[in-house]
């Protein structure tokens, strides 16, 4: 008898103390996210798209908007990327873990699905081409940006903010835009009472040919005059697909770009003491007046529409045409204090050195495999 009420009596006690445990998780579970809490965000385009809310796994597309991350705080949240972010030497000097990342996109149009669906993105986002893959080859959500070569300041500031949005990254994103407007700012104040027959007329000339360059239909058309400058392929449309050559890029003849007499040279292959010495070139100002300089390179080309660029390259432009006006602006100091406010990256001397004369690599390997 004694025997059945202590039975009785350990199993009131565990029956007790289990619904006192089931009440604490249940009170527990109220206070944690609800499972399948989702948002709608809305992309570039003006599609609506619903989400999982946290947002924790997105797969970024496009090689210059994979720094967006960076400046936006937000790289715990990516699960995939293009796999010329994995090959920035500068990424990859203070986030080694990249290379872990897997990088399913290579260039515009060529997507490892695979590869994609293994790192098992909760959305991926996407220029025209890359999404409209992705959406009919799987189910992931898409959300599309607005691809373009004329990439002015306020389709970055519309970029930024959509981005900011998408990463929960608001206060961020409007860090980057006030110092992309002081800096724009700044240098607008210093040579808008330039008169038009003494500002510097600037030619980009890409490729180991110094030859080919943006035309005045893209955003570097901007960039040039945001630094006083003239831009000397102003009249050059770069519209419609070329074969060999990226998108908002064309080549010039030799003669043309003579003809032009750039004051400044701007180039991204070779070195300028090359150029000095071809003759082809020694009649242009740029060459008898050694102003040949080799193009900075971040942790992306500066010659595509990147959100690091966009702040950099008219004052360092700026600086190397009209040095009187700039005395008090040291590069070396303004690029290390941009990639440490802006990304979290403190740059060295050697750092920043190595940035200015363009001297950071970029790899542009294969399809990346999945970690």
């Amino acid at each position: 008898m004694h025997i059945i009420r202590r039975t009785r009596f350990t199993l009131l006690h565990v029956l007790t103390a289990t619904l006192f445990i089931s009440a604490i998780a249940a009170c527990t579970a109220d206070r944690s996210p609800k499972q399948g809490a989702t948002r709608v965000i809305t992309d570039m385009t003006g599609r609506k798209i619903r989400v999982p809310d946290p947002l924790t796994r997105v797969a970024l597309f496009g090689g210059p908007t994979g720094q967006l991350a960076y400046i936006l705080g937000a790289r715990n949240q990516l699960c995939a990327v293009t796999s010329s972010l994995k090959g920035s030497e500068l990424i990859n000097s203070f986030d080694p873990s990249i290379k872990n990342l897997p990088g399913p996109r290579s260039t515009s149009g060529h997507v490892n699905i695979e590869a994609l669906l293994l790192s098992r993105p909760q959305l991926v986002i996407a220029g025209t081409l890359d999404g409209s893959i992705v959406e009919k080859k799987t189910g992931i959500p898409v959300a599309y940006t607005e691809s373009s070569m004329n990439h002015g300041l306020d389709l970055l500031k519309r970029e930024i903010r959509f981005y900011a949005s998408v990463f929960g990254k608001e206060k961020r994103g409007e860090k980057y835009i006030a110092y992309l407007e002081n800096t724009i700012d700044l240098v607008r104040s210093r040579t808008r009472d330039i008169p038009a027959e003494k500002r510097k007329k600037v030619f980009n000339g890409y490729s180991p040919s110094h030859l080919v360059t943006l035309g005045g239909d893209t955003f570097m058309h901007e960039r040039i005059l945001n630094a006083g400058c003239i831009d000397a392929a102003e009249g050059i449309s770069t519209a419609g697909a070329k074969e060999g050559l990226h998108s908002g890029l064309s080549e010039m003849s030799l003669e043309k770009v003579l003809g032009w007499n750039p004051d400044i040279l701007v180039i991204d292959s070779g070195t300028p003491e090359e150029v000095y010495g071809d003759p082809r070139w020694k009649n242009v100002n740029a060459i008898r007046n050694r102003q040949v300089y080799k193009q900075p390179v971040g942790v992306f080309i500066w010659d595509r529409p990147t959100a690091e660029a966009a702040v950099l390259y008219p004052l360092w432009l700026a600086k190397t045409a009209y040095p009187e006006r700039f005395r008090d602006v040291d590069m070396m100091k303004e690029v290390k204090r941009f990639y440490r406010e802006i990304m979290s990256f403190n740059l060295n001397d050697d750092q920043a050195r190595s940035l200015l004369a363009g001297k950071f690599q970029l790899k542009f390997g294969p399809v990346q495999g999945v970690r």
